[in-house]
């Protein structure tokens, strides 16, 4: 089985585990902010432990005992200082959401999101890249896509 450590974050949307990827600057802290804003739990923030279970799944860790998240530009704190309620221990990776910075040409008039798959461990997870507007709700977008993802009713790989 094994496990891996990725630079992302992990947040538990409607129940499924979210792990966040982008480059550094995406907006991946400030993404986990708004879902947790939302009501729904960061399990890891920057690094996130993933061990393959015994039955064909991903399950994310926090690196920490303690999970804490970066308010950029006032510092990194436990993530329960901020939301008491907001955390949880680990989650079963349903799917990866890659931010990207929007682009006109590539992305207007999009009708469909962009999607592929990721191997981590030995595991397929989809992947649905994520361009992001300016001053656009990350939480919002990303709860758009769990949901997509759970009614099954956009093309996003299963």
């Amino acid at each position: 089985m094994g496990s891996i450590r990725l630079q992302a974050t992990l947040v538990s949307v409607y129940g499924v585990g979210a792990l966040i990827r982008g480059p550094a600057g995406s907006g991946k802290s400030w993404a986990a902010l708004c879902l947790m804003d939302r009501g729904h739990r960061l399990v890891a923030d920057d690094l996130v432990e993933i061990s393959a279970d015994p039955n064909g799944g991903l399950t994310g860790f926090p690196v920490d005992p303690e999970a804490r998240v970066e308010v950029r530009g006032l510092g990194i704190f436990p993530a329960t200082w901020l939301y008491p309620e907001g955390t949880q221990p680990s989650a079963s990776i349903g799917l990866i959401v890659e931010l990207d910075s929007y682009e006109a040409s590539r992305d207007a008039g999009r009708t469909i999101p962009e999607t592929s798959a990721s191997n981590l461990l030995g595991v397929d997870v989809p992947v649905v890249r994520l361009p992001l507007p300016a001053n656009s709700d990350p939480g919002l977008l990303i709860e758009m896509v769990v949901r997509l993802w759970k009614s099954r009713r956009a093309v996003i790989p299963a």
